[in-house]
């Protein structure tokens, strides 16, 4: 494969369908062993969840493809809280990235890379206060060379 001849670009309304099927072969890959049925209820509530989210801009997504076939995906959500003391002066608007996937056949390219400096790039552009992610182990790597840093107060779930 000539990484020269990969392109990326930016997500469209016409591209709901790709993020969703991606999305769920992402998840499939960390939590396998899912129903059909389970698979087709979450396609349904992706397609709405991604047609809102790119009409409204609280989600850019960008797509590396390889002879005209979508070999990586990234997200940014944006949303919105009280800036802190490190956000003074800035919108409180903060991202959140997800969705990093790159089909196996192409890791360990660089696609992956490219794609998070596409996202933080626009996150640049919209002045994000910060913006954070969960890691899978496969990826920390990646981004803590685009300087990622482990979070100073850890992050803890709760299950509603």
């Amino acid at each position: 494969m000539d990484s020269k001849k990969i392109s990326y670009r930016k997500a469209e309304e016409k591209d709901i369908s790709v993020l969703t099927n991606y999305r769920i072969e992402f998840l499939n890959e960390i939590f396998p062993n899912k129903t059909e049925l389970e698979s087709e209820k979450l396609r349904n509530c992706l397609n709405e969840y991604f047609s809102k989210a790119l009409s409204d801009k609280t989600l850019i997504a960008w797509f590396a493809e390889y002879k005209n076939q979508v070999i990586g995906t990234s997200c940014l959500v944006i949303w919105k809280a009280p800036p802190s003391y490190s956000g003074i002066g800035k919108s409180g608007k903060r991202g959140y990235i997800l969705n990093m996937f790159t089909l196996k056949e192409f890791r360990k390219k660089g696609v992956a890379s490219i794609l998070l400096e596409k996202l933080k790039e626009e996150a640049k552009g919209m002045e994000l206060e910060f913006v954070h992610l969960h890691a899978t182990k496969d990826g920390i790597g990646v981004y803590k060379n685009i300087g990622f840093e482990e979070p100073f107060f850890p992050e803890l779930t709760l299950k509603i």
